[in-house]
């Protein structure tokens, strides 16, 4: 993991498994998804034909319609390292 978006559930530097099958968003559930070009990893709400990227470590949030997004993986097992 890059960054502090999503600390304290994911820290920088930690490592996720990560299932590509699951692509199917269940609310509330991590997420490693395509969005403009970049891989993120967010907290997903599904509203309708709208998805809400939630960033657990930052105040702001993101909804952006279902079809701008490509989910890669459900994030299963964070593994931080010593």
């Amino acid at each position: 993991m890059n960054g502090g978006d999503m600390s304290p559930t994911i820290n920088e530097g930690d490592h996720m498994v990560v299932d590509l099958e699951q692509t199917i968003i269940r609310s509330g559930e991590i997420y490693i998804i395509e969005y403009k070009k970049s891989c993120v990893v967010c907290r997903l709400l599904r509203d309708g034909d709208k998805a809400i990227m939630i960033f657990d470590g930052a105040v702001h949030s993101i909804e952006e319609s279902i079809k701008n997004i490509k989910v890669i993986g459900r994030v299963i097992e964070v593994k931080s390292l010593p």
